[in-house]
């Protein structure tokens, strides 16, 4: 193969590789930041992507899946809201769990 060939090729490649479709997961408990217990049907929505949403449960628990433009190892940015408390928009890491705590109004 001759040099162009080669470059190509390996550009080609590279950029498939970095820039695939890939899953993400975002996972966390929402809990009442004063009273510490856990928060039910907070609205959780994909920043920038707010049809792709959940509730969480009795628990406090949500899990968004979403299919990412790049990395799958990337954060996902979520905007937590529910009614009689402050909006807040938070960095999860995929496929790891976190704690979220919301303070009222």
């Amino acid at each position: 193969m001759t040099p162009l060939k080669n470059f190509i090729t390996l550009t080609l490649l590279a950029t498939s590789l970095y820039s695939c479709d890939c899953t993400q997961i975002a996972k966390a408990n929402v809990f009442d930041a004063t009273t510490k217990q856990p928060i039910d049907s907070v609205k959780i929505s994909k920043k920038f992507r707010a049809e792709q949403n959940t509730l969480t449960n009795a628990d406090g628990f949500f899990e968004l899946h979403s299919i990412s433009g790049g990395r799958g190892d990337c954060p996902m940015t979520v905007v937590l809201t529910k009614k009689g408390y402050q909006t807040k928009t938070v960095d999860v890491p995929s496929d790891t769990s976190i704690i979220i705590y919301l303070d009222k109004n």
